[in-house]
């Protein structure tokens, strides 16, 4: 006997139950990442696929009620329009008789001619009657149009999530420029997509643990001991840091606004060259070695001047009020003077200088 396939997930019901995992997560104190509560919520509707029936049932009847709504107002036009090309031909009509029991040849002719105007306008209504019908259609199709993609668009996330679960290196990079290409199709859905990035980054390049309980001496060289980022990382980080939109509008249930969580992580050497990092909490992560040149880094939280000059090239990157330039492509100082009173303050502390500093020109 075929096993009976479970229904599709919509993708705003699972960013839903995904979220009440998180929030009983965050409440309880257990360890975990999206990730994993995006995989909980995809076992919940497994095994209880009535909660998918109930929310699918619910999505046609709004899309119905707007439809009936169109199709009222609709018809109200027409009835509007219609009412008033009939009203003169009923007139004329009751003119006819009158007209065509004259003798005079002027008084048939212009009756003639009344005739052909009412089957004028017959056909003028008609045809207006015809066109109300394509627009019908083309609204009817165009909200086929959206479900389809809608549908399609969660079963590529969710492929792409299930992807970057996978052990093979090249399996997952292939699942994190998948999200980029889904980032870029669906806008209302990017900021769950950096969410998943910045999760598998903390859990595939964290900071060690045990970094707090070894001595001064030795906690300061740690960052010089740990490896470089691996391939899907840096590629995660090449993604956060492409995205357009700074997404400062968009807040979360407690009216804060969401940051992209990178606090420590292990982000050694890795290439950051005109990255987008507004909004990036990047408190006690590792940039030793990292490049920064033409990097976004106004609004980034957590960073101190240590972490800065221990990347390279970090005097290049944009420190105060950065904008896009399209011609360009390329990050650039809305105020140049205020970043470069910024850059000249990092150089004078000179407490804050790395004591072993890398030679950037030679990696």
């Amino acid at each position: 006997m075929v096993p009976k396939k479970s229904p599709r997930i919509p993708l705003e019901l699972h960013q839903i139950k995904a979220h009440e995992f998180y929030q009983k997560r965050l409440a309880s104190g257990k360890e975990g990442n999206e990730i994993d509560d995006w995989q909980q919520a995809k076992e919940y509707f497994s095994q209880h696929p009535r909660a998918i029936l109930a929310w699918n049932l619910k999505m046609p009847y709004r899309r119905g009620k707007r439809l009936i709504k169109r199709l009222l107002l609709s018809l109200q036009s027409l009835v509007r329009v219609a009412w008033k090309l009939l009203i003169f031909p009923f007139w004329l009509f009751q003119q006819i008789p009158g007209l065509f029991a004259r003798e005079d040849k002027d008084s048939r002719t212009f009756a003639i001619d009344v005739v052909k105007t009412i089957i004028s306008a017959l056909g003028l209504i008609a045809t207006l009657l015809a066109g109300i019908g394509l627009i019908v259609n083309y609204f009817n199709s165009q909200a086929e149009r959206q479900l389809t993609q809608q549908r399609l668009i969660t079963e590529r996330f969710s492929k792409a999530v299930e992807q970057i679960g996978s052990g093979k290196e090249e399996v997952v990079i292939g699942g994190i420029y998948s999200l980029e290409r889904i980032a870029k199709d669906s806008p209302k859905d990017q900021w769950t997509i950096m969410e998943v990035l910045t999760s598998y980054i903390r859990k595939n390049s964290p900071i060690p643990s045990n970094i707090q309980q070894l001595k001064p001496e030795e906690r300061e060289k740690t960052p010089e001991k740990l490896p470089s980022v691996s391939i899907p990382v840096q590629a995660a980080l090449t993604v956060i840091g492409r995205r357009k939109g700074d997404n400062l509008a968009e807040t979360t249930d407690s009216n804060k606004i969401k940051i992209l969580d990178l606090s420590r992580t292990n982000l050694r050497g890795v290439n950051l060259n005109r990255a987008n990092l507004n909004r990036a909490n990047l408190d006690g992560a590792n940039l030793n070695g990292a490049f920064l040149e033409e990097a976004n880094l106004n609004g980034a939280e957590g960073l101190n001047p240590e972490q800065i000059k221990s990347a390279c090239f970090w005097e290049k990157a944009i420190h105060r009020g950065a904008y896009w330039d399209t011609d360009k492509q390329l990050w650039v100082a809305a105020d140049r003077e205020a970043n470069q009173r910024e850059i000249e303050k990092l150089k004078r502390d000179k407490n804050s200088d790395p004591p072993n500093p890398i030679d950037c020109n030679t990696k």
